[in-house]
Protein backbone atom coordinates (compact mmCIF):
# COMPACT_ATOMS: atom_id res chain seq x y z
CA UNK A 1 0.00 0.00 0.00
CA UNK A 2 0.88 3.65 -0.28
CA UNK A 3 2.24 4.91 3.02
CA UNK A 4 2.76 8.65 3.61
CA UNK A 5 6.40 9.80 3.59
CA UNK A 6 8.01 9.84 7.01
CA UNK A 7 8.23 13.52 8.09
CA UNK A 8 11.37 12.76 10.10
CA UNK A 9 13.39 12.54 6.89
CA UNK A 10 12.32 16.04 5.92
CA UNK A 11 13.33 17.44 9.29
CA UNK A 12 16.67 15.62 9.26
CA UNK A 13 17.70 16.31 5.66
CA UNK A 14 18.68 19.98 6.06
CA UNK A 15 20.68 19.65 9.31
CA UNK A 16 22.08 16.36 7.98
CA UNK A 17 23.64 18.12 4.99
CA UNK A 18 25.27 20.64 7.34
CA UNK A 19 26.65 17.86 9.56
CA UNK A 20 27.86 15.99 6.46
CA UNK A 21 29.70 19.06 5.16
CA UNK A 22 31.40 19.66 8.50
CA UNK A 23 32.42 16.03 9.07
CA UNK A 24 33.76 15.56 5.51
CA UNK A 25 35.75 18.80 5.76
CA UNK A 26 37.24 17.88 9.13
CA UNK A 27 38.04 14.31 8.07
CA UNK A 28 39.68 15.37 4.80
CA UNK A 29 41.79 17.99 6.57
CA UNK A 30 42.82 15.65 9.40
CA UNK A 31 43.46 12.55 7.28
CA UNK A 32 44.76 13.97 3.99
CA UNK A 33 45.63 17.65 3.95
CA UNK A 34 47.56 17.37 7.22
CA UNK A 35 50.23 15.13 5.64
CA UNK A 36 51.80 18.46 4.55
CA UNK A 37 51.40 20.69 7.65
CA UNK A 38 52.38 23.86 5.74
CA UNK A 39 49.95 23.47 2.85
CA UNK A 40 46.30 24.40 3.03
CA UNK A 41 43.32 24.97 0.79
CA UNK A 42 40.09 26.65 1.82
CA UNK A 43 38.01 24.57 -0.62
CA UNK A 44 39.59 21.20 0.18
CA UNK A 45 36.42 19.99 1.91
CA UNK A 46 34.31 20.94 -1.12
CA UNK A 47 36.75 19.09 -3.38
CA UNK A 48 36.34 15.93 -1.30
CA UNK A 49 32.54 16.28 -1.24
CA UNK A 50 32.41 16.67 -5.02
CA UNK A 51 34.65 13.62 -5.36
CA UNK A 52 32.37 11.61 -3.07
CA UNK A 53 29.36 12.67 -5.14
CA UNK A 54 31.12 11.53 -8.29
CA UNK A 55 32.03 8.18 -6.71
CA UNK A 56 28.47 7.68 -5.44
CA UNK A 57 26.92 8.32 -8.86
CA UNK A 58 29.42 5.98 -10.53
CA UNK A 59 28.51 3.30 -8.00
CA UNK A 60 24.76 3.84 -8.52
CA UNK A 61 25.14 3.51 -12.30
CA UNK A 62 27.21 0.33 -11.93
CA UNK A 63 24.75 -1.18 -9.43
CA UNK A 64 21.72 -0.34 -11.56
CA UNK A 65 23.41 -1.85 -14.63
CA UNK A 66 24.03 -5.08 -12.69
CA UNK A 67 20.44 -5.31 -11.46
CA UNK A 68 18.58 -3.88 -14.48
CA UNK A 69 17.73 -7.32 -15.87
CA UNK A 70 16.82 -8.84 -12.49
CA UNK A 71 13.54 -8.61 -10.64
CA UNK A 72 12.17 -6.23 -9.47
CA UNK A 73 14.09 -3.82 -11.74
CA UNK A 74 13.56 -5.87 -14.91
CA UNK A 75 11.12 -3.96 -17.09
CA UNK A 76 11.30 -0.92 -14.81
CA UNK A 77 14.81 0.41 -15.34
CA UNK A 78 14.95 2.02 -18.77
CA UNK A 79 17.50 3.89 -20.85
CA UNK A 80 15.88 7.14 -19.69
CA UNK A 81 16.91 6.37 -16.10
CA UNK A 82 20.51 5.86 -17.20
CA UNK A 83 20.23 9.07 -19.23
CA UNK A 84 19.26 11.00 -16.09
CA UNK A 85 22.07 9.41 -14.07
CA UNK A 86 24.50 10.13 -16.90
CA UNK A 87 23.54 13.81 -16.83
CA UNK A 88 24.18 13.94 -13.09
CA UNK A 89 27.51 12.17 -13.58
CA UNK A 90 28.42 14.68 -16.28
CA UNK A 91 27.56 17.57 -13.94
CA UNK A 92 29.76 16.19 -11.14
CA UNK A 93 32.65 15.62 -13.58
CA UNK A 94 32.53 19.32 -14.42
CA UNK A 95 32.05 20.38 -10.80
CA UNK A 96 35.03 18.39 -9.58
CA UNK A 97 37.25 19.66 -12.41
CA UNK A 98 36.15 23.24 -11.68
CA UNK A 99 37.03 22.96 -7.99
CA UNK A 100 40.39 21.28 -8.64
CA UNK A 101 41.37 23.88 -11.25
CA UNK A 102 40.20 26.77 -9.04
CA UNK A 103 42.34 25.48 -6.17
CA UNK A 104 45.36 25.12 -8.46
CA UNK A 105 44.93 28.52 -10.14
CA UNK A 106 44.54 30.48 -6.89
CA UNK A 107 47.54 28.82 -5.20
CA UNK A 108 49.79 28.98 -8.27
CA UNK A 109 49.01 32.63 -9.02
CA UNK A 110 49.61 33.64 -5.37
CA UNK A 111 53.02 31.89 -5.54
CA UNK A 112 53.42 31.67 -1.76
CA UNK A 113 56.37 29.58 -0.48
CA UNK A 114 54.22 27.61 1.99
CA UNK A 115 51.68 26.61 -0.67
CA UNK A 116 53.36 25.92 -4.02
CA UNK A 117 55.71 23.10 -2.84
CA UNK A 118 52.65 20.82 -2.68
CA UNK A 119 52.20 21.23 -6.44
CA UNK A 120 55.91 21.33 -7.29
CA UNK A 121 56.38 17.97 -5.60
CA UNK A 122 53.51 16.51 -7.65
CA UNK A 123 54.73 17.92 -10.96
CA UNK A 124 58.11 16.17 -10.76
CA UNK A 125 59.68 12.81 -9.97
CA UNK A 126 57.35 10.95 -12.31
CA UNK A 127 54.21 12.18 -10.54
CA UNK A 128 53.55 14.47 -13.51
CA UNK A 129 52.59 11.38 -15.52
CA UNK A 130 49.93 10.53 -12.94
CA UNK A 131 48.73 14.15 -13.18
CA UNK A 132 48.39 13.76 -16.96
CA UNK A 133 46.51 10.48 -16.51
CA UNK A 134 44.11 12.10 -14.04
CA UNK A 135 43.51 15.10 -16.29
CA UNK A 136 42.67 12.80 -19.20
CA UNK A 137 40.84 10.01 -17.36
CA UNK A 138 39.15 12.08 -14.67
CA UNK A 139 37.98 14.96 -16.84
CA UNK A 140 38.78 15.18 -20.57
CA UNK A 141 37.73 11.68 -21.63
CA UNK A 142 34.52 11.48 -19.53
CA UNK A 143 33.62 15.07 -20.44
CA UNK A 144 33.97 14.53 -24.19
CA UNK A 145 32.18 11.16 -24.17
CA UNK A 146 29.32 12.23 -21.90
CA UNK A 147 28.57 15.24 -24.12
CA UNK A 148 26.76 12.78 -26.37
CA UNK A 149 23.19 12.08 -25.20
CA UNK A 150 23.20 8.66 -26.88
CA UNK A 151 26.17 7.60 -24.74
CA UNK A 152 24.26 8.48 -21.57
CA UNK A 153 21.43 6.21 -22.71
CA UNK A 154 23.76 3.34 -23.64
CA UNK A 155 24.02 1.16 -20.54
CA UNK A 156 27.28 -0.52 -21.53
CA UNK A 157 29.12 2.68 -22.44
CA UNK A 158 27.83 4.63 -19.45
CA UNK A 159 28.81 1.81 -17.09
CA UNK A 160 32.31 1.77 -18.63
CA UNK A 161 32.66 5.50 -17.99
CA UNK A 162 31.41 5.03 -14.42
CA UNK A 163 34.00 2.30 -13.79
CA UNK A 164 36.73 4.49 -15.31
CA UNK A 165 35.79 7.36 -13.01
CA UNK A 166 35.71 5.02 -10.01
CA UNK A 167 39.26 3.93 -10.83
CA UNK A 168 40.31 7.56 -11.31
CA UNK A 169 38.88 8.40 -7.89
CA UNK A 170 41.13 5.78 -6.27
CA UNK A 171 44.17 7.17 -8.12
CA UNK A 172 43.14 10.70 -7.15
CA UNK A 173 43.16 9.85 -3.44
CA UNK A 174 46.52 8.12 -3.98
CA UNK A 175 47.81 11.28 -5.68
CA UNK A 176 46.59 13.50 -2.84
CA UNK A 177 48.48 11.61 -0.13
CA UNK A 178 51.35 9.40 -1.32
CA UNK A 179 53.70 11.95 -3.01
CA UNK A 180 54.25 13.47 0.42
CA UNK A 181 56.00 10.26 1.50
CA UNK A 182 57.72 9.14 -1.73
CA UNK A 183 60.10 11.34 -3.73
CA UNK A 184 59.22 9.68 -7.02
CA UNK A 185 56.28 7.86 -8.56
CA UNK A 186 56.23 4.31 -7.26
CA UNK A 187 53.75 1.68 -6.22
CA UNK A 188 53.98 -0.80 -3.36
CA UNK A 189 52.07 -4.01 -2.81
CA UNK A 190 50.48 -2.48 0.27
CA UNK A 191 48.81 0.17 -1.93
CA UNK A 192 46.85 -2.55 -3.68
CA UNK A 193 46.32 -4.50 -0.45
CA UNK A 194 44.75 -1.53 1.34
CA UNK A 195 42.34 -0.84 -1.53
CA UNK A 196 41.43 -4.53 -1.79
CA UNK A 197 40.95 -4.96 1.97
CA UNK A 198 38.98 -1.77 2.63
CA UNK A 199 37.10 -2.08 -0.65
CA UNK A 200 36.26 -5.71 0.07
CA UNK A 201 34.89 -4.95 3.54
CA UNK A 202 32.89 -1.99 2.22
CA UNK A 203 31.50 -3.98 -0.73
CA UNK A 204 30.40 -6.80 1.57
CA UNK A 205 28.55 -4.36 3.83
CA UNK A 206 27.04 -2.58 0.85
CA UNK A 207 25.77 -5.82 -0.69
CA UNK A 208 24.36 -7.01 2.64
CA UNK A 209 22.50 -3.74 3.22
CA UNK A 210 21.23 -3.69 -0.37
CA UNK A 211 19.74 -7.18 0.05
CA UNK A 212 17.91 -6.12 3.21
CA UNK A 213 16.19 -3.11 1.67
CA UNK A 214 13.61 -2.55 -1.03
CA UNK A 215 15.29 -1.74 -4.34
CA UNK A 216 12.25 0.20 -5.59
CA UNK A 217 10.81 3.05 -3.45
CA UNK A 218 7.21 1.88 -3.81
CA UNK A 219 5.96 4.13 -0.98
CA UNK A 220 7.51 7.28 -2.39
CA UNK A 221 4.73 9.77 -3.21
CA UNK A 222 6.30 10.45 -6.64
CA UNK A 223 6.95 6.81 -7.50
CA UNK A 224 4.11 6.30 -9.98
CA UNK A 225 4.58 9.73 -11.52
CA UNK A 226 8.29 9.15 -12.04
CA UNK A 227 7.87 5.84 -13.83
CA UNK A 228 4.90 7.09 -15.84
CA UNK A 229 7.11 9.99 -16.97
CA UNK A 230 10.00 7.71 -17.86
CA UNK A 231 7.66 5.41 -19.71
CA UNK A 232 6.84 8.16 -22.23
CA UNK A 233 10.47 8.34 -23.47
Amino acid sequence: GDAPPDPRFGRLSGPGLVVYGITVSLASVDWMMSVDPHWFSTIYGFVMMAGQGLSALALVIFTLALLANERPLAGVARSSHFHDLGKLLFAFVMLYAYLIFSQFLIIWSANLPEEIPWYIKRFSGGWQYLVALLVIGHFILPFVILLNADVKKNVRLLTSIALLLFLMRILEVFFQVVPQFRPGLSFHWIDVAVVAAMGGIWTALYARNLKRRAVLPVNDPYYKEAFAHHGTH
